[in-house]
This record gives structure tokens, sequence and C-alpha cells, in this order.
């Protein structure tokens, strides 16, 4: 087996490997009959990789092939997909196809139905399935929202979950609901004793007064899957089955705040019971999903975090119909909605004037991303009024090449006060001083700061001032050109201004072109007295030779940082001496933990220069 020794920039570290094989595992023999069959350790019948890798199985991708569902949802899987209910949390489709899916629907329904409706899934993701045939995208989605309405309940047939779960019984306290897998172990005991009936069937026992709480099944007792129209209005006699939804008013009473809330009902002899929903979608946007969407959000009271992505908006005002939508589900008293990410998709307005619409609509949002594309014609609309309150934790916005309405985005900041995340990929020279400045004087709880592609260079003095009046965890310059400009003597202000904090311990300067100087200059953060707080040290992609890595190594061995210092040092040309590279490698490793790679520079530059 190869080993993996070096990361690639910008991968994520992996918490635990056992978990991530064992799912790849089942997702390859599930998807691939002939992998079972051509490896004689899979075809011992002592042994099943479906059953150990099913409990490690926390994502379940699901794509053009349809092989995979309609195995699922097969009686000889029924063993995985109950193991799946408790281990899957997240539910990936991608690629789906006409072709592919319209054969294998009712596995789909009744795999959404025990996965969502019966099980543990909280994230959907949809990606790259603007072929498939509209009826499937909309299906997915109103599953996905708690919704089951009589066609879909038609091709889900019989729920074995559901027969468990939904017996149910009258009696003069009022409604009990039964458990499942608890229930029948207590029906069996029983039934040792007093036999079987005459039909030869188990049956469940009546609850005793006063004990229904110790009998209920915990999945129904804590509302997280059903609840009884106990707390829900009847509907009223006219109301149409897609309207059923929009109409219904749960009550919180006794729901954790945490969980999902019911958004669907059954009818289950004349009662309602009502199906949990996801509380985080991810969807690649089309031209089918976007008015489903309009009619579920504002009844998707569940939802607590929205990523939209994608370029298909078939008219400008497609992305402000669904800020509507969740203007009316911001409405609701009992709406969860907190974070919201737009990514590449097309907006009839300006990025900071879509911001403020958009925090006035949702104040309640902590969480916003934005990255998208603006129409030419209306980039110079007229700025839109700012909301007096919002609650924003964290805001990641990467702006355009154009000039943006700088002192609307400032006045978002200004009243920002619980910010504490800001990430701005901004690639103009426009404001950063005043950036800065702002930030000072309107974010005190502001712990983390990444600008990315912005030009620094011209406001050395800010940042500097920035890093000695704030109370950062971590700051990221990538690829901000910040020693384009006095090289040598902002590199002492920035050591001293490092040093001087007593709560930075991560700083990134990635792609600054800081080189062999600059790098024996950064060894002073360990220095002296105070030293630096420092933890990780990103100097990756800074034209870092050999020879000035291993005079930066000699530095460290005579003050030697923390031991916990992570110490990044990708894509620096450190294959123009060997030899050298790994003496200053094992130097540094005595002293702190090392990322590299294999970074081949000569290829890199060769082939930046053919595109030149």
């Amino acid at each position: 087996m190869e080993v993996v020794k070096y990361k690639p920039l910008g991968s994520k570290p992996v918490k635990d490997w056992r978990q991530k094989f064992l799912e790849y595992l089942f997702h390859c023999v599930l998807l691939r009959k002939s992998l079972a069959e051509d490896n004689p350790r899979l075809q011992d019948p002592r042994f099943s990789a479906l059953t150990l890798g099913a409990r490690y199985v926390q994502r379940l991708t699901l794509s053009s092939h349809p092989y995979g569902a309609v195995r699922l949802a097969t009686d000889e899987l029924r063993p995985i997909l109950e193991i799946l209910q408790g281990t899957v949390t997240q539910l990936k489709l991608h690629h789906f196809s006409q072709r592919s899916h319209e054969a294998s629907m009712k596995s789909m329904t009744l795999l959404l139905h025990r996965l969502i409706h019966h099980g543990s899934v909280h994230t959907l993701t949809i990606i790259n399935c603007d072929k498939a045939i509209p009826f499937i995208l909309i299906r997915v989605l109103r599953m996905s929202a708690g919704q089951l309405d009589l066609e879909m309940r038609e091709d889900l047939g019989v729920c074995f979950c559901c027969d468990r779960e939904s017996d149910v019984t009258l009696q003069s306290h009022g409604l009990q609901r039964r458990c499942c897998a608890q229930q029948e172990k207590e029906t069996v005991a029983t039934t040792k004793d007093s036999g079987k009936n005459s039909s030869g069937v188990l049956q469940p026992l009546p609850l005793q007064e006063g004990k229904g709480a110790a009998n209920s099944c915990k999945r129904l007792s804590d509302n997280r899957f059903y609840t009884t129209h106990a707390k829900w209005p009847r509907l009223e006699q006219g109301v149409e089955a897609g309207e059923c939804f929009n109409t219904l008013e749960p009550s919180t009473e006794g729901t954790p705040s945490h969980t999902a809330t019911p958004q669907s009902s059954q009818d289950l002899g004349g009662e309602r019971i009502l199906f949990r929903s996801i509380t985080a979608l991810e969807v690649d946007l089309s031209s089918t999903i976007i008015p489903e969407l309009q009619a579920l959000l504002p009844s998707w009271v569940s939802l607590c975090s929205l990523d939209l992505f994608g370029n298909r908006f078939s008219e400008k005002s497609d992305l402000l119909k669904v800020v509507a939508a969740l203007r009316s589900l911001c409405k609701r008293p009992e709406g969860s909605i907190s974070a919201l990410s737009i990514d590449s998709v097309f907006c009839p307005m300006p990025i900071t004037a879509f911001m403020v619409n958009l925090l006035s609509t949702c104040p309640k949002l902590e969480t916003l991303s934005l990255n998208f594309d603006v129409e030419e014609e209306d980039r110079l609309s007229p700025p839109q009024p700012i909301p007096i309150d919002i609650s924003l934790t964290k805001l990641q916005v990467v702006f355009p090449d154009d000039p943006i309405q700088l002192q609307v985005f400032l006045s978002v900041l200004r009243i920002a006060q619980s910010l504490q995340h800001l990430h701005l990929s901004w690639t103009s020279n426009q404001g950063f001083g005043t950036l800065l400045l702002t930030l000072i004087e309107s974010n005190p709880n502001l712990c983390w700061l990444t600008l990315k592609g912005a030009n620094l260079s011209a406001c050395q003095k800010e940042v500097i001032c920035f890093l000695k009046n704030s109370s950062l965890q971590g700051v990221d310059f990538t690829d901000c050109r910040l020693f384009e400009k006095n090289k040598v003597e902002f590199l002492g202000k920035l050591v001293d201004a490092v040093k001087g904090s007593k709560t930075l311990k991560f700083l990134h300067l990635s792609k600054n072109r800081l080189g062999n100087k600059g790098l024996v200059t950064l060894a002073e953060l360990f220095s002296g007295n105070p030293t630096s707080q420092i933890e990780h040290l990103n100097i990756s992609a800074n034209c870092i030779l050999p020879d000035g890595l291993l005079e930066f190594g000699r530095l460290l061995e005579q003050q030697p940082p923390s031991s916990r210092l992570l110490l990044d040092l990708r894509q620096n040309p450190l294959d123009r001496d060997p030899g050298t590279a790994q003496q200053a490698m094992e130097l540094l490793r005595r002293r702190c933990q090392v990322v590299g790679d294999l970074w081949n520079s000569r290829a890199a530059f060769a082939d930046y220069a053919s595109v030149m």
C-alpha cells in the first residue's frame, strides 16, 4: 500500500482513517458488483464487507448508476439499511440522469424515506443533477423537507419502519405512540408466558397507566422524528395537498433547539404524524430546483444552513425570488436559518447592495458567504438602507474585480458588532487601509482575519497598527504583496507587532515573495524577550531556497520555538538543491512539525511560462 507522506496544498486533515477507509470500502462493494466477485476475501460467508462498512458510513453517495439505491431497498439488505439509518448523517446525490433513475424511483423513495424521515441524515447535497427529470429532483427536495404525499406513499409501498413506529392507540389520557425495537423485545418476552394470538403474529403490549414515557420509543418521544396533531392545527377541508405544508404552525414547546422540526404529515387512522426533515441543504441550482425552493423555503422551519451554487439562473430575478422566500422563512418565529452561502451565480445588483438587502431580510444570519458575478448594466445601482441590528459572526465575501461600494461595505462592518471571522478575497487596491482601521474601531471581537489577493503594499502602516491594536488569534495575508516595498524595514516592524501580541497564534504569509532574506528576518519571532505565541506559521509558496531554509533552521536551533509550532513549507523550490534541503529539514524537524511536499518547481515554472 502506498503511504501518503505529504499533504497537497489546501487539503483537509483526516481525523479518522479507519472510518474513511471503511466508508470507501462500503461504496466500492455496494456499487461495484464485480469487486465482490473478483476478490476471494469478499466471498467469505463469515465476513460481510457491507455490514462492517455500514457502521462507519457517515456520508452516503449516490451517483448516476441506480444499482446502489436499488440494492439498499431490497429485503436482502434491510439489516444494512437499518444500520445506515443510525450512522449516515450526510447524503450526497450527483450526476443524476433521466435514463438511469426513472426506473429506480420507487427504490429511491424508500431509501430517502428511511434515511431522512426515520434516520439521522441532517445534510443533503445535490450536485450536477440538472439532467435528471424534474420529477425526481422535486421529490428529493420535498422528502428532504419532510413531505410524503399520496403519490410518494404509493411508490413507497409498505414501510416496515412506519408500521412499527406508527403503532398508535388512543387511550383515556390521549394519543400514545409506540416504540419500534424496544416494544418488540417487550412483546417477545411477554409472549413466552402468554403465547401468541390466533394468527401467530406478535401483538404490541398495551401501555400501562402512568408508564407511557418509560415504554415509548426514544426516537418518538424526543420529537425529532414525529409529532402528532395535538401540537399542530387540523387542516381545513378544501385545502390542497401542496398547500397543507404552508398552513401548519408547529409548536416548539418541548422540542430541543438542535433537532429538526417536522415538516409534513401522514394520515394514520384519522390522525396526522409529521416526518422529520434535514437541517442543511447544499444544492446546485437549476431551472427545476429554483421554483421548488421558492415553494418549500417559507415553511422549512428546521432548515439551519443553505448553500446555493451554480450559474444556471434563467432570469435575473430568480435569485431575488429565493431571497423573498428566505424573507418569509425568517419572519416565522420558529425559523432556524442561521447560515447562508451563495456561490458562482449571477446577481442583478452590486454585491454590497445585495449583502445589505439580504441582511435586512435575514437579520438573524450568523454565517454569510457570497461569491457571484454581477450583471454589467446594474453595477451602479444605488446603495440600500443599512439594517439596524444583525447577528453576523462569520462573513466571507469574494469581491469582483471592478470597484465596489466601499462605504456601504464599511457600514455593514460597523454594525456587525459580533463579527468574529472575516474572510475577504479582494483583488483591487481600493481602501484596504480604511478597512483595517474600521475593524479596529468597530469589531473588537474579531479573532480571525483573512485577506486574499489584496494589495497591502500601500498600507503597511495600517497593517502594523491593526496587528498592534487587535486581539486576533489568526491572520491570513495570502498573496497580499506585503513585502513589495521597504521589505527589510517593514519585516522588522511586522516581527515586533507579532511578538507584542499575546493572542496571535496563527500567521499565514503564503505567496508573498518572502525569499531567503525575509525568512531569516522572520526567525526573530522566536528570539529575544518576549517571544511570539505563534503555533502555526505558513510560509508556503514564498520562493524560499534550500540555503535560506538551512540558515533559518540553524537560527531556530539557537532560539528554539514552542514545541507546538507547525511550519508549512509547501510549494517552495527546495528541489534546486536536494541535499541542502534535506539537511535543513532534519534541523527543523528537531524543533517543530514540518509540512512539506514533493513540488517540482522547474515543471511548475515551465507550465507557467508556456501559458504566458
